[in-house]
């Protein structure tokens, strides 16, 4: 799916329901990293601890998903235990 397909921006934006931020943001944090305080780490964080993994699997581009499975942002999750599920999920998908 493409980042800039209204479905997956809608999808960003809505992990942030009490800011209101532009879908141009969205796009800035997607591809440069940041925007206005938000990283893409805090922003697949969120996605982590908010969506269900059908959803996360349907949105995310094999990139952002492998860069949303890192120990960076992995270790930013709380309970330790939903950290430890998506561990798991990292090594049946890339080992």
């Amino acid at each position: 799916m493409e980042m800039s397909d209204p479905e997956t921006i809608r999808f960003f934006k809505s992990l942030y329901w009490e800011y209101q931020i532009s879908d141009e943001n969205i796009s800035t944090i997607i591809e440069l990293g940041e925007c206005n305080g938000i990283t893409r780490k805090n922003l697949l964080g969120r996605v982590l601890k908010s969506r269900r993994w059908y959803e996360i699997k349907k949105i995310l581009s094999p990139e952002l998903l492998k860069e949303a499975l890192s120990d960076d942002v992995l270790n930013t999750l709380f309970p330790k235990s939903l950290s430890q599920k998506y561990y798991y999920v990292r090594e049946v998908l890339y080992h």
